[in-house]
């Protein structure tokens, strides 16, 4: 007996990386799945890569029940054919990964529009046409229990660094959608959550400056990404108690993030000035330091970090100016 049996889920960029590794997982716990991948470069380009059809047949030649998906979830038609492929080929669907992404880097004094529409698209509209299509048909045939959808953010859209750019916001922004998804599907018994994975994907590969944080070792690979697989599958599993959290992963560790919150305020009389302001925050240090998840785990970083005050400071005094005491 697996954890899924009976359950229809559908994994969208399953043609390698962590999606490969979700979709193999998700079957090996007696789920169907729609092994979705458009078969793209990690630009987003399309390439004609046949891995959606290659994975869907590994987890049926090893027993389990699959289908391949090849459509764009940037495409709203393309969102709309994952899910009614899980339905005309297994009757049903019940669980939601989206893991569909790309990575243009740049700064953004060199951002070109392609860079802007391309990670709107792959990963914001993209998490937003599957999720809706999943919802709509759900509303349709009425609430039930052990529903999932479990969204990708990232380490860079919880806490940005220089050079994230577009996909430090587009995963912030997913984010955000899985704390508000999360209190509107309740009703139809969707959880839905998020998780910030760290791996060696094809993505990290084409990165040399992150690449080298996660360098292969011998023995436990704490960078291979089969080892997030076990999160997706207890988020989509009846074990998971959680929705409208964001959890964070990388081979042993595991973290779970809290949510926004308020760290210090104030009251006055009536609207407050400038200067009041001024006065007020006068003793607040100008950055904040919070736990963070990067890879090799949980570490402080400083929002914002040094280096960003240290460049103001030394801009002003180019203009002969003081600096601002941070």
């Amino acid at each position: 007996m697996g954890l899924l049996d009976n359950k229809v889920a559908v994994v969208t960029g399953a043609g390698s990386g962590l999606g490969r590794e979700y979709a193999i997982a998700l079957a090996q716990q007696g789920a169907s799945v729609v092994v979705n991948d458009y078969g793209a470069n990690v630009l987003g380009q399309h390439a004609g890569l046949q891995s959606a059809d290659e994975v869907a047949q590994r987890i049926v030649a090893s027993g389990g029940h699959a289908v391949a998906n090849t459509a764009s979830v940037a495409d709203w038609n393309g969102a709309q054919s994952i899910i009614d492929d899980a339905v005309t080929n297994f009757g049903r669907c019940d669980i939601v990964v989206n893991n569909a992404g790309n990575n243009r880097p740049s700064s953004l004094v060199d951002l070109s529009e392609e860079d802007i529409d391309s990670h709107l698209d792959v990963h914001l509209k993209g998490t937003l046409a599957v999720s809706h299509f999943a919802a709509a048909y759900w509303n349709t045939i009425g609430a039930e229990p052990h529903r999932a959808i479990i969204n990708t953010t990232s380490a860079v859209g919880l806490h940005p660094t220089i050079g994230g750019g577009v996909y430090s916001a587009v995963k912030s922004a997913i984010a955000a959608l899985t704390v508000s998804h999360a209190q509107e599907l309740a009703a139809l018994g969707v959880r839905v959550n998020a998780l910030a994975p760290c791996a060696r994907t094809r993505m990290v590969k084409d990165s040399p400056g992150v690449l080298a944080l996660m360098p292969e070792t011998e023995g436990f690979d704490r960078h291979a990404p089969e080892h997030v697989a076990p999160l997706v599958v207890y988020l989509a599993s009846a074990l998971n108690k959680f929705t409208g959290r964001i959890f964070a992963i990388e081979g042993p560790d595991v973290a779970l993030y809290t949510p926004f919150g308020v760290q210090q305020d104030w009251s006055t009389q009536g609207p407050w000035t400038p200067e009041q302001l001024a006065d007020a925050f006068t003793e607040v240090d100008a950055r904040t330091t919070v736990n963070a998840f990067f890879p090799h785990g949980v570490t402080q970083h400083n929002v914002p970090p040094g280096r960003t005050l240290r460049a103001l400071e030394e801009v002003a005094r180019s203009a002969g100016l003081e600096p601002t005491t941070f």
